[in-house]
């Protein structure tokens, strides 16, 4: 069986999805475990959650509840459980606890990988905005800022990539 498990800055289990979390993403693509801790406990549209399959945390999903929208900053499974169906099952959930447009970012299209986490998005029904160019801005001093692609879920077709994009850097990043 698969849940989710939200988190305080006293889980137990936050030194298994840190692990999972620094594991998975490169370092100007996350933030410093401290600010994510920060953020538990200091704003209530951020959300961390611990990832479980049988009593065993297997992975993390970061969200945020915006305005009008459903935001996935970070979500990651432990190598060991790819290909299980956990991902799609975790998304699937989390798709179908609100009826917000969801979106989230990706790397560009450019290698095998890549391709297979688009498509992976897509086979769960999100779509890839390829052709609006988005900056990740950076997480912090000694990071960089990085070109990835939106992917929408659910959106309205007169969604405007650019309001979206100001949001997510305003509410997400603090930047304007």
């Amino acid at each position: 069986m698969v849940y989710n498990k939200r988190l305080h800055v006293e889980s137990a289990e936050l030194a298994t999805v840190r692990a999972i979390y620094e594991d998975s993403f490169p370092i100007d693509e996350r933030r410093d475990f401290v600010s994510l801790m920060d953020l538990i406990s200091s704003n209530d549209a951020f959300i961390l959650e611990a990832i479980c399959h049988d009593n065993r945390v297997v992975g993390m999903l970061s969200t945020w509840q915006l305005a009008g929208w459903r935001y996935v900053e970070h979500f990651a499974v432990e190598a060991a459980m790819r290909g299980c169906g956990i991902g799609r099952e975790v998304l699937r959930q989390f798709i179908e606890r609100d009826e917000q447009p969801v979106v989230l970012e990706v790397e560009p299209p450019t290698d095998s990988y890549s391709c297979r986490r688009v498509d992976f998005y897509r086979s769960l029904g999100f779509v890839l905005h390829e052709e609006y160019h988005y900056i990740q801005p950076s997480y912090g001093e000694g990071r960089e800022a990085v070109e990835l692609c939106l992917m929408t879920y659910a959106a309205s077709e007169n969604c405007s990539l650019e309001a979206l994009s100001r949001l997510l850097h305003a509410r997400v990043y603090g930047v304007e």
